[in-house]
Formats: structure tokens, sequence, C-alpha cells
């Protein structure tokens, strides 16, 4: 199998690996034919067709890259074919230290190690047990120089193959985290955009819900009570002006702005919610016990809760009345909104589609912290009942709240 080459598809990348593979078979050919040239202790003089083999193993380190352990098979092979043809002596490491080298680079250590281990065996049980050479010589003078330069030559390659995968190892641990980081930058502006949606959903709704009842209220009023009519435009006006503001809010927050919007309360429904709509709301707010206060964002994601139900109660319900309760027990928010019913049949599709986003909104506003909220019929009518965590100690706050506030 052809090793790999390397990730970058940058051509003068390829060139410059091309060219250093072409000064390594340049350093081969000349040390092997220099080594052939001092004919030394041959059968057969230094012919040329003795460069030939010089040549090829220069030439093989072309190959290397993709072919490490063929390289060192045939320079195996064609070590042992110079040698059986009786040309002068070349050494045992030197023609063999650069394939040696490619394996270790290129493929696992054990391949290269494997093929030393050959060579020098079989190089000295020839030389030794056939040949009979004199020991003290062979193995005396001169394998430590085989060993020491084959062995260089392995841990070179080892070292430059664990190089380049740390490069590599290090390359995709970046691309992993800029992955990672580009996630959270999504997931963050998802986040974001979820919170501006319940967020629009849940104020401008609720005042749409306002404005399109004391339109209706001053319709009909108009030719009989001009007095209640003058009112119900008062609010519509009112409410109108609100909305504007909020949407100057909400854009001054998408411009990343500070945000202007000041902290919902619990304590402001009554002014905020309650009196604005057509209902008769029974109240029951605590929103601390003895010793501890629901925190801000806590209180506000009950606060949208109550909007949100009560505006649902007007769109979707014929009870004239509701009931809501907010109890701080055990470290936890309760907040129940209830009305008597009965359910309105439905008008158009498009109503259902809206309280289905209502209840997916304030469930959504549970969960995110941690709570949970359910919805359902209850008897002739509807009911809402939430759980949110809330542990801020009261000696974490400068002033504590009402123990409770009754709402109309």
């Amino acid at each position: 199998m052809p090793a790999p080459v390397g990730a970058e598809p940058d051509p003068s990348a390829r060139v410059q690996r091309w060219l250093v593979d072409a000064v390594l078979g340049v350093a081969v050919f000349g040390a092997v034919a220099g080594t052939i040239s001092a004919d030394v202790a041959g059968d057969r003089d230094a012919e040329p067709l003795a460069y030939l083999w010089a040549f090829g193993l220069g030439a093989l380190m072309l190959v290397r890259r993709r072919f490490p352990l063929g390289v060192l098979g045939l320079t195996f092979v064609a070590f042992w074919a110079y040698y059986m043809v009786g040309y002068p002596t070349i050494g045992l490491s030197v023609p063999t230290a650069a394939a040696l080298y490619s394996a270790a680079e290129f493929r696992r250590a054990v391949w290269a190690v494997s093929a030393a281990v050959l060579l020098l065996g079989g190089s000295y049980f020839y030389r030794l047990v056939i040949a009979g050479q004199d020991p003290t010589r062979v193995v005396g003078y001169e394998l430590s120089g085989h060993v020491a330069l084959m062995t260089a030559a392995i841990a070179l390659g080892v070292s430059m193959r664990l190089r380049r995968e740390l490069r590599e190892n290090t390359q995709r641990l970046l691309e992993a985290a800029e992955a990672h980081e580009r996630s959270q930058a999504a997931a963050a502006i998802a986040t974001e955009r979820a919170d501006i949606a319940r967020e629009l959903h849940d104020s401008l709704g609720h005042r749409t819900t306002v404005i399109s009842l004391h339109a209706d209220v001053a319709r009909e009023a108009l030719d009989r009570d001009r007095r209640a009519a003058e009112d119900a435009l008062d609010v519509v006006k009112s409410t109108s002006g609100e909305m504007m503001d909020e949407m100057r809010r909400t854009v001054q927050m998408l411009r990343r702005q500070k945000d202007p919007r000041s902290p919902l309360s619990l304590d402001a429904l009554e002014g905020q919610v309650f009196d604005l709509l057509p209902l008769e709301v029974h109240a029951r707010i605590q929103t601390h016990d003895d010793e501890r206060l629901a925190p801000d964002h806590v209180q506000a994601a009950a606060y949208r809760i109550v909007q949100e139900a009560l505006t649902n109660v007007v769109r979707h319900s014929a009870a004239d009345s509701a009931e809501v309760a907010v109890t701080l027990t055990d470290g936890r928010l309760q907040v129940t909104v209830r009305d008597p019913g009965p359910a309105r049949p439905p008008r158009e599709r498009s109503a259902q589609q809206a309280a289905g986003l209502g209840l997916h909104g304030m469930r959504e506003r549970a969960e995110a912290l941690g709570g949970s909220l359910a919805a359902g019929p209850e008897g002739d009518g509807f009911a809402v009942h939430a759980t949110l965590p809330a542990v801020i100690s009261l000696s974490q706050t400068p002033a504590t709240r009402p123990a409770a506030e009754e709402g109309r």
C-alpha cells in the first residue's frame, strides 16, 4: 500500500518533496559509486556495469514515499545480487541506510529493524562461516560501525515520522477546535434568536391582544358610551407606544448595544399585565421565603409565563376570570395559572398555531432554567403549572421584597 504523501495539495510542496528525494538519490548514488571506485576486495574489477547498481539504488529514492517497503525490498535484493556477481566491496550500511531510513519514516519501524537484522545476520554468517574471514577484523572492527549507521538511519526516520504525525495531529486538533468554536457560535446565535423570538412573541403578542380587545370595546361603545370608547382608545394608544418602545429596545439589543431593557419583576404584573386584560385576575404572588429570594432571571421567566398564559386565556377561553399563584417553596418557584373555562372553539387555524407557539415558548423558558412546565385541560378550563429553580440567598441581596402581593 502506498505511503501517505501529505495532505496538502499545494504544488510547490510536491515539488519540494521531489527535490528532497532527488538530492537524497544523488547522495546515495555518490556514496555507493565512490565506494565502488575504491575497488576494494572484489572478484571482479569496478566495471561500468557495477555503477548501474549505484544508479538504481539512488533512483529508488524517487519513489520511497509511495512505496517505502518496496524500496527496502529492492535494495535488499540488489545488495545481495551485487555481491553475488563479485563486484568490489561497498560495505553493508552505506547502500542500505537510505532505504532503512525511508521505511522507518513512512512505515512502522519494525520493518526497518527486521531488514537490518536480516542484512547483518546474513552478511556476517556468510563472511564468518562460509568465507572464513577473520572474526577479529570482521566483528571487532566493522560490526560496530555498520550497526551504528543503520541504527542512526532508522532512528532518524522514526523521529521524522513522529514529527510529521505530531504536526498532522496538531493541525487536526486546531481544525477540530475551530469547528467546535464555529459550532458554539452557531449554537449561541440560535439560542439568542430563540430568546428574541420568545421575547417578541410574549411581549408583542400580549400587547397585540390588548390592542385588539380594546379596539373592539371602542368600536362597540363609540355610539352609546363615548367616554368608554375614549378610555379604550387611550389603552390602544399607550399599548401601541409600549410596543414601539419594545421594538426599539430589541433593535438596540440586536445591534450589540447594551441591553436597555430593565429586568422584569413579578411585582409589576398587576400594573403591566392584569390591569390591561378584560379578566378578573385573582393573584397570590410570593417571591421570597425566610431564606431565599427568587433571582431576577427567574422572576423574568415567571413573568413571561404568567403573561402568556393569561393572554391565552383571553384568546381561547370564554372565562371572565383567572387565578394566578406564584409561591417560593423549598428553593423552587411554583407558578400556576388556571381559568374555569369553557374553551372557545377555534375561529381559525392561526389561533391554534398561536396557542401552540405560546405553550412551546413557555416550556422553553422553564426548561432553560432547569425547570419544567405542564399544561392541559383542568375541568372545563385550562391550567398551566411551571416549576423554576430559585437558589439566591437573601443575604446576597441588598433588600427584600414584600412577603406577598395580592392582585385583583
